[in-house]
């Protein structure tokens, strides 16, 4: 795809014609992937939608609009707000799956007080047995045993492609946490190393300290540069594991919650295996360019 062909900014960012430019010559797949991410939200939308459900609203009111805008951070070469938006998209559309399996019943606004105390890690901590109420830990258990098995055809594919034999929703919740991450404060990493918006600027500012140029670009606006590129490739590969999540969780609230169509899921499950075998390839893709730049320097 060309710069001719991707023109979602025009002028909405100092320097989104001179990136748009960079990132066509120098990670044409990028965009490509930007496009399907956009697609996918708007294409998996039913075609009957009950006004009161929460995911619906979601993927209406929250995802669309999120993924329109994440091309335009990542065309400011401005990634932090694109982490942020990825993230919203998972957790916005995994509130929704869990107010309309258990609040069925309640109007829209209802459904949205009944959630208020959601918390994604609830699904990791309850199924560790680690100090939860056992009534609300009910819920989440039993909601995860339903998304794992409606996607249980995926199993495989997950195993194949990203080499694990994680469960569907372990996936989903290992996507949303490795993107919260970078957004807060202070994080850990595997309960060792410090990551985190500060611990991402003090890294930038011990390298500049010898001479090396900080990644400048994870915090504001700026004109991408050669050193941009393993900020760009890292956004890439979180994009597609973001896509993969969104489409997963699509499918499932239309098994768990029977809010599609035959059709409409056989079209969502195509899409999740477009987005696993885009992952394939990118995953080589990667690891060549990074075998071979290895090979180089040494």
């Amino acid at each position: 795809m060309g710069a001719g062909e991707f023109k979602p900014c025009r002028a909405a960012c100092d320097f989104c014609e001179s990136n748009l430019r960079f990132i066509s010559g120098n990670r044409p797949g990028l965009l490509k992937d930007l496009s399907d991410l956009i697609g996918d939200a708007y294409d998996l939308m039913p075609a009957t939608l009950n006004p009161n459900s929460l995911f619906t609203f979601a993927l209406m009111n929250l995802v669309q609009p999120l993924a329109n805008y994440i091309p335009h951070s990542v065309l400011e070469c401005a990634p932090y707000s694109t982490l942020s938006s990825m993230r919203l998209i998972i957790e916005s559309l995994a509130v929704g799956l869990y107010a309309d399996r258990w609040f069925g019943n309640a109007w829209l606004g209802e459904r949205l007080s009944l959630a208020r105390g959601f918390e994604l890690g609830r699904f990791r901590r309850c199924g560790e047995g680690r100090g939860e109420d056992y009534a609300l830990c009910s819920q989440y258990e039993n909601l995860s045993n339903e998304v794992n098995e409606a996607l249980d055809w995926s199993r495989s594919w997950l195993g194949s492609i990203l080499g694990t034999s994680t469960e569907p929703m372990d996936f989903i919740y290992e996507t949303y946490n490795s993107l919260s991450k970078p957004i807060h404060a202070v994080a850990m990493i595997n309960g060792g190393g410090v990551l985190g918006a500060l611990g991402i600027a003090v890294f930038d500012y011990m390298r500049s300290k010898i001479d090396i140029p900080p990644m400048r670009t994870v915090m504001m606006p700026a004109e991408c540069e050669e050193d941009d590129l393993v900020i760009l490739d890292a956004i890439h590969w979180d994009l597609l594991l973001a896509r993969l999540s969104m489409n997963m969780l699509i499918y499932a609230w239309g098994v768990v919650a029977k809010g599609m169509s035959n059709g409409e899921l056989e079209k969502a499950k195509a899409k999740i295996e477009e987005a696993l075998k885009r992952i394939e390839e990118v995953h080589k893709e990667l690891e060549n360019r990074y075998r071979n730049k290895t090979e180089t320097n040494h």
